[in-house]
């Protein structure tokens, strides 16, 4: 039996050091055993592999070499039972942060502490969850949206006027880059605007009244326009930032609008009556403000939240939450065809001072929220029952059966991604089941049960604006069909 003394020093950041010291003759049997190990995988004249004696292999390989593999050796087998024998349940991955003595072997862990939450009296928080009723206008706007989508087009040889589909191609550059920022902020792309439209998704793109420099332009007409972005500006690149702007007609044209009729409905989808799209449009809009209003209330009840919870985590939960936004924002600007490094240079930053300044701070907030909401659960009692699984199982399947595929998978491949998207769909279950319950409980409901097929709620945005060059947004989609 092996004796073992330990010492536990906590520490302030969720963290402890544990000191702990082995009898020497531990030691000594590891680095015998890393002595046949290293002779299995060394070659030693005159020995066959595994078979050089200690006292040779010593000579070969080096007393530090020894002592440095039986020490990985000891610390892999027994660092899970010094874990055990201090009664601690790691958040993370420890570590090795110092050899105190050889005789007796005596190291010091860095070791990483589960996370801890209180809620505190999260039942007497009490929140408003009222979502805005669709006015009559919204509805008539939007099938506005949709006549003009399906409007036939005809070119006119005249200056454009409002009411107008004008097609421009257009570049914008800096007029004042500063040293090695590239000046290039808008790339050349085509775009296409309807004059005096505040029904077009794009009315705002590149810039709030860029439109209006359209009317009374023809054809083939090219010119220059500046614009100064304000501080506040939604992309941080271009923030105080003068953008001169290269912008080429490329055609004008008339808009012949469809009659709102039955018949119009029917060219929509499978609608019999425009009453019937009406109806169908009414129920989008209605949803969109129902998550429009969830995500309002849940950012405010998780403020709430919060402020009044106590929640500890290592730094280490927090570098490898930091570890995934990085990567998905990443992946959002090689969408966009741009690298990290250039956006860095287009904001003047570091990748340090981006980290620290931008991504930390979402990071920290969706690390909590992940962690109030587990504890919710733990707490409320809130699990995944046999019907939601196998519903979670249907959503998965038609999840599948929707995906497109470049090739088709090989059948670990397939396993693993039945395998996700079933996670992804059993936690998606859940989640909508804590924030259901989370919802009766700030309202003053408090019911014993919350359905999760009520719907999903929006998640509560924790993704910051990324910055990138403006987007321009698509046309609003018809609505779904009945």
């Amino acid at each position: 039996m092996i004796k073992l003394k330990l010492e536990i020093q906590p520490r302030d950041d969720h963290q402890v050091n544990v000191i702990a010291e082995f009898e020497t003759e531990l030691l000594e049997q590891f680095k015998r055993r890393s002595a046949r190990k290293i002779a299995e995988k060394t070659r030693i004249p005159g020995f066959r592999p595994g078979k050089a004696p200690y006292d040779v292999v010593r000579r070969v390989v080096g007393e530090e070499a020894l002592i440095e593999q039986a020490i990985e050796d000891l610390i892999d087998e027994y660092y899970p039972k010094i874990l055990e024998e201090a009664s601690l349940k790691p958040g993370a991955a420890g570590n090795l942060e110092k050899i105190l003595s050889l005789d007796p072997p005596k190291f010091s862990f860095l070791v990483p502490l589960e996370p801890e939450v209180d809620l505190g009296n999260y039942k007497d928080i009490r929140l408003e969850y009222s979502p805005q009723a669709v006015e009559e206008q919204e509805v008539t706007d939007f099938l506005k949206r949709l006549q003009t989508n399906y409007a036939t087009a005809e070119p006119v040889d005249r200056p454009a006027q409002e009411g107008d589909l004008v097609y421009i191609k257009f570049s914008g550059k800096l007029t004042h880059p500063a040293e090695g920022e590239d000046e290039m902020v808008f790339p050349e792309r085509p775009a296409q605007f309807i004059l005096g439209s505040d029904l077009m998704e794009n009315r705002s793109f590149p810039f709030p009244g860029f439109s209006e420099n359209l009317t009374g332009k023809k054809e083939g007409d090219a010119f220059t326009l500046t614009y100064t972005f304000p501080q506040d500006e939604k992309d941080e690149a271009l923030r105080g930032k003068e953008v001169e702007f290269q912008v080429t007609v490329q055609s004008v044209k008339s808009l012949i609008l469809p009659e709102l009729n039955d018949e119009f409905a029917q060219t929509i989808g499978q609608f019999e009556t425009l009453e019937d799209l009406k109806k169908a449009i009414r129920e989008q809009l209605e949803n969109a403000k129902k998550e429009e209003a969830d995500e309002t209330f849940f950012n405010q009840l998780f403020e709430r939240l919060q402020a009044q919870a106590t929640i500890k985590y290592p730094p280490q939960v927090l570098e490898h939450e930091i570890e995934h936004l990085l990567e998905d924002f990443q992946h959002d600007l090689s969408r966009q065809g741009m690298e990290l490094d250039t956006y860095l240079k287009m904001v003047n930053k570091d990748r340090e001072t981006f980290i620290r300044e931008e991504l930390e701070p979402i990071a920290r907030r969706r690390l909590e929220r992940s962690l109030i909401m587990e504890k919710f659960a733990d707490v409320e009692q809130i699990k995944i029952d046999e019907t939601n699984y196998q519903q979670a199982i249907q959503d998965s399947l038609r999840d599948l059966q929707s995906m497109p595929m470049d090739k088709k998978p090989t059948k670990a491949e397939q396993n693993q991604l039945t395998q996700e998207v079933l996670i992804y769909n059993i936690n998606r279950r859940l989640n909508q089941m804590i924030l259901n319950r989370m919802k009766a409980i700030a309202t003053g409901q408090a019911l014993e049960e919350q359905p999760a097929e009520q719907g999903l709620a929006s998640e509560s945005s924790t993704e910051s604006d990324s910055g990138n060059e403006p987007v321009q947004e698509e046309n609003q989609d018809a609505p779904a069909e009945e």
